[in-house]
């Protein structure tokens, strides 16, 4: 679904970057070529079929080839996409064209990112065109290449190494005033913020940044894919209404190209959207919507098969008809031609057949993983409120104990020294060793007291006190820093009014947990706790620059992470852990409000 939307911001770049190199092709072929991204499919296929008899030089064969691919990307038919592109390649190779063949990796190189068609590695492609970029000292070209590495590393998994060479990209386009790779650049950005580094706020920084550019270009598939990954960022961040809100702008949006995909694709994300807010209602009246679509899609698909079907048989028939004029063909081969065509065009017409009854097998398929779905997360937020409800009634017996300890063992010990200072007062007559048990029985219980005054506040954390949780965390961190040894820092920001007292203390005991396992196990002399309000929720980093760990080598028991984890599920929140031994860890958390 994500290649869907933004393969065509890729391909527009693509066409860009090759519109000022037709002067060697012939003028009405490299006109095809040249509006192939604008042209409706059937409109392309068309203009291709008239003009495919005047095509004799190698190198409009391989333009022709290009035009073509653009054709099968138009109608979702990647695989026949990769094949011709992969001749138009051999053919540019053969002329010894190399920045046409550079241009044909770069589409071969998207057609296999984003398409599940063929199982070929893309990175061959990304590399050989990072030495041409490279070797050509062209700076929109190392955008290009730049663009390849970000997007490769991205879906290996690399996230900060994807985000490096975005920032290149950026940087690079900036200085050139490129605004069509500034705009590809805040696309992918978004997705790498929103998928992969869990960052939907920055996400949505660099897509309502792109609006006004994509507005005023007036393409509005590019806008469609904008406010897709704007809704993408929004239910991330927990707000459904929102990301219904400009999903519904999306859908409205008067597409022509890629029309039913796209309207497809959004019916069935606010249909998700509306079930995460439990309107069943109106979500299934989306899901039907798309389902709908779906189906549209689907005869575009099967209209363009039976459309190839119908060229190659007239082209056939055309070419028979030459050759009987000619004398070269006999009557029994005509014939023998017109079964095939006659044979291939029934068993399409089967396959097809075949193909829409296997299509409401799959959507009754869907239909039941819905409802399991439903299921499970209804059992899901069974477990979450009894986690509450635990996490709770430990607090509650926290500041009981608290509470015991104060008002009761600490009251106890207060009298029992008040009373022995009376009973010092009136010793007469007692030796050195009675004197110095007075005095030492006098300090064990100014000790005890201490310790149980200690022991109460302990369990109050601080947090239900009236300072509240900002002065709370400054205590806890001032009383971890020793100089000398760790120095750390509290920064806190946005908080111009209290929490909630019950988020206030789960937010506490987090950050408690997490300073605990730095000094346990970090080996650091420097760490920072940064607390941001947004608002509508709640960020929390934690840095250190000790010894460092492998996230995945970590037990789910060990240092706290299954209690941090069940406590950060129990308040719908999101946990990211960077680290890499011998190089510090970062953690963040965001909890909605």
């Amino acid at each position: 679904m994500r290649a869907a939307l933004i393969k065509p911001i890729l391909l527009l770049m693509v066409f860009f970057a090759i519109s000022n190199s037709f002067a060697q092709y012939d003028p009405d072929l490299a006109k095809i070529q040249k509006n192939a991204y604008e042209d409706d499919p059937d409109v392309l296929l068309k203009k291709l079929t008239r003009i495919k008899s005047k095509i004799t030089r190698p190198a409009d064969k391989a333009l022709y080839k290009r035009a073509l691919a653009q054709y099968y990307i138009g109608v979702n038919n990647d695989a026949n996409a990769f094949k011709v592109l992969k001749e138009a390649q051999k053919i540019y190779h053969a002329i010894d064209s190399t920045e046409a063949e550079m241009e044909i990796y770069r589409m071969l190189f998207n057609t296999i990112f984003y398409s599940e068609a063929t199982s070929t590695d893309a990175w061959p492609y990304a590399e050989e065109y990072l030495k041409y970029a490279e070797a050509s000292g062209n700076k929109e070209k190392m955008i290009n290449a730049f663009l390849m590495q970000a997007d490769y590393y991205q879906v290996e998994g690399k996230a900060n190494v994807s985000l490096k060479f975005y920032r290149k990209a950026l940087l690079l386009a900036n200085q050139q005033n490129d605004r069509v790779s500034q705009s590809a650049v805040y696309t992918n950005l978004s997705l790498l913020f929103t998928d992969y580094l869990k960052m939907p706020d920055s996400a949505l920084y660099y897509l309502k940044k792109d609006i006004p550019y994509l507005e005023k270009s007036g393409d509005l598939t590019d806008l469609s894919s904008n406010y897709a990954n704007q809704a993408a960022a929004y239910s991330v961040l927990g707000d459904y209404k929102k990301a219904i809100e400009v999903s519904k702008t999306a859908f409205d949006l008067p597409i022509k190209k890629y029309r039913n995909k796209e309207k497809e694709i959004f019916a069935y994300r606010i249909s998700t959207y509306y079930s995460e807010l439990k309107d069943y209602k109106n979500a299934y009246q989306y899901l039907e919507l798309s389902n709908k679509y779906h189906d549209s899609v689907k005869e575009e698909q099967q209209h363009a098969v039976i459309r190839d079907l119908e060229t190659k048989y007239k082209t056939k028939e055309k070419e028979l008809e030459n050759k009987v004029l000619k004398g070269d063909m006999q009557t029994n081969r005509i014939l023998l031609y017109t079964a095939i065509a006659i044979a291939i065009a029934i068993g399409s017409i089967s396959a097809l057949i075949i193909k829409n009854s296997r299509r409401k097998e799959k959507i009754s398929r869907q239909e039941k993983i819905i409802d399991q779905q439903k299921l499970e997360k209804v059992l899901k937020d069974h477990e979450l409120q009894s986690i509450d409800l635990l996490l709770e009634g430990q607090e509650r017996e926290r500041q009981r104990i608290a509470n015991d300890l104060h008002d009761n063992l600490g009251s106890m010990l207060a009298t029992l020294k008040m009373n022995f200072e009376n009973l010092k007062m009136r010793k007469n007559g007692v030796d050195a060793t009675e004197a110095m048990l007075f005095e030492r029985t006098d300090e064990l219980i100014e000790e005890a007291y201490h310790k149980v005054r200690r022991l109460a506040h302990t369990n109050n954390a601080g947090v239900l006190a009236a300072e509240g949780l900002i002065p709370a965390v400054k205590k806890l961190v001032d009383k971890i820093s020793t100089p000398g040894k760790l120095e750390m820092q509290f920064i806190p920001y946005g908080f111009t009014k209290p929490l909630d007292n019950t988020l206030e203390i789960a937010i506490f005991r987090l950050i408690q947990e997490l300073s605990t396992n730095i000094i346990k196990h970090s080996q650091a002399t420097e760490a920072t706790v940064q607390l941001t309000n947004h608002e509508d929720s709640i960020n929390i980093i934690i840095e250190d620059n000790g010894v460092g760990f492998d996230p995945a080598q970590i037990k789910s028991d060990g240092m706290g992470i299954a209690t941090i984890h069940q406590k950060i599920a129990q308040l719908k929140g999101t946990i990211t852990i960077d680290s890499i031994p011998g190089k510090g860890a970062t953690i963040i958390i965001e909890l909605p409000l």
